[in-house]
């Protein structure tokens, strides 16, 4: 995840922070969003792309804070939108850019917290069609020695 970190850093100083560090956080989001999404398409199949898509796009992105400040966001959905994956990843560039003496502690276990999720949706996922795959096989073999040649 280099290159955009190399275009908004150095080339075109939007980012004024760490390039390693910054090239770290866009490489955790795009991590935790696409280990989200292939989990989910894992563990539920092909409506998991959707679900994950709307989780991220249309429930993340207009919570996250990015385009005004998450205060500027009625009742506690600023708040709400910095336990998504672009709410975490937003804050974690502008607190790195611009604050670098901040805490960003919230924002990698939040980005960490959605990777694991995607990561053991994706570990459980494959593993309960094999087991519907073993049973029917077994099934199978059960009838098939059961019912005369």
């Amino acid at each position: 995840m280099g290159w955009p970190a190399a275009v908004l850093g150095p080339w075109l100083h939007v980012l004024t922070g760490s390039y390693l560090v910054e090239a770290a956080i866009m490489g955790a989001a795009l991590f935790a969003t696409a280990s989200f999404i292939v989990g989910l398409h894992g563990l539920i199949g092909q409506p998991g792309i959707v679900v994950g898509a709307i989780v991220t796009l249309f429930l993340g992105n207009p919570l996250s804070g990015m385009a005004l400040p998450k205060e500027f966001l009625p009742w506690h959905w600023g708040e709400i939108g910095q336990l998504f994956v672009p709410g975490a990843s937003g804050t974690l560039l502008r607190l790195e850019s611009y604050f670098p003496q901040a805490s960003t502690t919230h924002g990698w276990l939040v980005l960490a917290a959605w990777s694991l999720a995607g990561l053991a949706m994706l570990w459980f996922g494959p593993h309960r069609d094999d087991h519907a795959a073993a049973d029917t096989t077994t099934e199978t073999a059960v009838e098939t020695e059961l019912l005369p040649a």
